[in-house]
C-alpha cells in the first residue's frame, strides 16, 4: 500500500509538467495548499495546535465518453494535541471504505496522513452514465442536515474538509428527461449488512425538483423523499427519510429537514432550518452530546444526538473582498443547548483566502450552563 503512494504521488506530480507540455489539455491538475491554526480554550488550559492541508486533484481525459479522476488529500498535524493524545492517529485515519488507501506516520508531537478520497473512472454514453471506484454520491439537497444522504453524510463541524468523504461503489445513471434520471448505486464491502443499496428518481413537477429513494443502508431498509424549489421568491428545500431495521434489532427511525433560504440584492443572505430525529431522546446524555463533534463518519441515522434542532445563518458581503457571517444551531431540551459559529472570510488574492471561525459550544453538564467548548480557527489558502 505504501508504495502505491508514493507512486500515484509522483505520477501525479509529474502530470503537473504534463499538462504543460499537453497541448489538447487532456490532463488537468487542480488542489490548494492551507495552513489552519487552532487554538481551544478550556477552563483552565489553552491548546494549540496547527494543520497543513494539501489537496491534489488529479482528471484524466482519454477519450470523450471516458474520465477519470484521483484525488488526494495530504494532512501534517502537529501541536498538543497530538502529542498529549496517544490515539490521536485513530481518531483521525477513519477509513469506513472497502480499500485502505491510506498512510499514516507520526512520532512524538507530529503526524502526517495521507489518503485517497477519490478514484474512479466515469463513462458517457447518449443517455447513460457509469462511475466505478471510491466516489461522492451525493443525494442530500439541504444545507446543514441531509437524511437523504445514504451513502455520504457529513458533519456541518467539520469545516475544513469541504470535499466530503466518499465510498468505494457503483453507480447507473440514466437520463431520462432534460430535468429527471434514475440512478442505482452500491457501496463495496465484505458483509452485506455494511452496504448501501439504493435507487434514486428524479424529476420535475410544479416549478420544483423532487427526488424519491428507495433501498437498504447497512441493516435497515429505507425510503426517502426530497424537494426543492421556491415560495415566492425564497428557497424552500426538503428530506424525509425512514429508516426500519431487516435483522430485529433497533427501532424504526424518521428523520426529516426543511429550509427556507433567501438572498436580498443587498448580499444579505438569511438561511434557517429544522431537524427532526424521531430516534433520538429530547435531552441526551453527556456521551451521546459530546459525540456532535465526534471524526468518525457519519450515517444519514446519526445526523443529531438530540430529538430536535434548529438552525439559522446569515451572512453579508461588507465588501467585494470582505464576507462575514453567523450560524447557530439550538437544541430544545431540558438543557438548552446551542452551538455558534460565527466567520469572517477575506480574499487577499484572486487564489488566497484568509478565515477567521469560531466554534463555541453552550451546554448543562453537571447542573451548571455554560460554554463548554471554545474554539478559534485562523486559516490560510492557496489555490491552484
Amino acid at each position: 500500500m505504501r508504495k502505491f503512494l508514493i507512486i500515484a504521488t509522483t505520477i501525479i506530480g509529474g502530470l503537473c509538467w504534463a499538462q504543460e507540455e499537453e497541448k489538447e489539455k487532456k490532463w488537468l491538475i487542480r488542489g490548494y495548499v492551507k495552513d489552519l491554526l487552532s487554538v481551544n480554550i478550556a477552563d483552565d488550559s489553552t491548546t494549540i495546535d496547527n494543520l497543513i492541508h494539501n489537496r491534489l486533484n488529479f482528471k484524466w481525459f482519454p477519450t470523450d465518453q471516458i474520465n477519470v479522476k484521483v484525488e488526494l488529500r495530504n494532512r501534517l498535524f502537529w501541536g498538543e494535541t497530538v502529542k498529549y493524545v496517544p490515539q490521536y492517529g485513530e481518531l483521525i485515519d477513519v477509513n469506513n471504505d472497502y480499500f485502505d488507501l491510506s498512510v499514516m506516520k507520526g512520532r512524538k508531537s507530529l503526524l502526517f496522513h495521507s489518503m485517497i478520497d477519490r478514484a474512479y473512472v466515469e463513462w458517457y454514453k447518449d443517455d447513460w452514465e457509469l462511475r466505478v471506484g471510491r466516489q461522492r454520491i451525493n443525494w442530500g439537497i439541504n444545507v446543514v442536515w441531509n437524511p437523504n444522504d445514504l451513502f455520504n453524510a457529513y458533519s456541518f463541524f467539520d469545516f475544513d474538509y469541504e470535499e466530503r468523504p466518499g465510498s468505494d461503489a457503483l453507480l447507473v445513471k440514466k437520463y431520462t428527461g432534460v430535468a429527471s434520471s434514475i440512478e442505482i448505486a452500491s457501496t463495496i464491502a465484505d458483509d452485506f449488512d455494511e452496504m448501501v443499496i439504493a435507487g434514486n428518481w428524479k424529476w420535475n413537477k410544479w416549478n420544483y425538483d423532487f427526488q424519491l429513494l428507495a433501498g437498504k443502508a447497512r441493516e435497515d431498509i429505507t425510503f426517502g423523499l426530497g424537494w426543492a424549489g421556491n415560495i415566492k421568491d425564497a428557497g424552500f428545500k426538503g428530506e424525509v427519510t425512514y429508516f426500519s431495521p431487516y435483522t430485529g434489532d433497533g427501532k424504526n427511525e424518521l428523520l426529516a429537514s426543511v429550509g427556507i433560504d433567501y438572498s436580498f440584492e443587498s448580499s444579505l443572505y438569511l438561511n434557517g432550518s429544522f431537524l427532526i430525529n424521531s430516534a433520538a431522546p429530547v435531552t441526551p446524555g453527556f456521551q451521546e452530546s459530546i459525540n456532535l463533534f465526534s471524526t468518525d463518519r457519519l450515517t444519514a441515522k446519526d445526523l443529531s444526538p438530540f430529538r430536535y434542532a434548529t438552525f439559522l445563518q446569515t451572512s453579508y458581503s461588507f465588501h467585494p473582498l470582505i464576507n462575514g457571517g453567523i450560524a447557530t444551531i439550538y437544541y430544545p431540551s431540558a438543557r438548552n443547548a446551542l452551538f455558534i459559529n460565527p466567520s469572517v472570510t477575506v480574499s487577499l488574492k484572486s487564489n488566497l483566502d484568509l478565515d477567521l471561525i469560531s466554534q463555541l459550544y453552550y451546554d448543562q453538564f453537571f447542573k451548571a450552563y455554560k460554554s463548554q467548548a471554545r474554539l478559534i480557527f485562523i486559516r490560510l489558502k492557496w489555490s491552484f
